[in-house]
């Protein structure tokens, strides 16, 4: 069985399976945040590169996915504490 956004595979990295691990977020979590989330890429990313957040309580999630053709890359999932700065820093957008 395997998740898929925009109709391509989402498949981890080695450092992104151990990052889900860590922050217990599942594909299933991923998936979500990539449909529901924001965009909170702090600088400018390659055409391919996509980061997204989502507001969970007062953390915030992060997926980076690397789009390769073929398939969705997981590149990065991490988590940090939602203050009022970074918050009001992705709403400017």
């Amino acid at each position: 069985m395997f998740h898929t956004w925009r109709n391509k595979i989402l498949l981890p990295s080695r450092s992104a399976l151990d990052e889900m691990y860590d922050n217990d977020v599942y594909l299933e979590d991923v998936v979500e945040i990539l449909e529901t989330g924001f965009d909170c890429s702090r600088s400018k990313r390659a055409g391919n590169i996509i980061e997204r957040c989502i507001q969970r309580g007062d953390r915030i999630f992060k997926v980076v996915v690397v789009d390769a053709n073929e398939h969705m890359l997981i590149a990065h999932v991490g988590t940090f504490k939602a203050s009022r700065k970074k918050m009001q820093q992705f709403k400017r957008r």
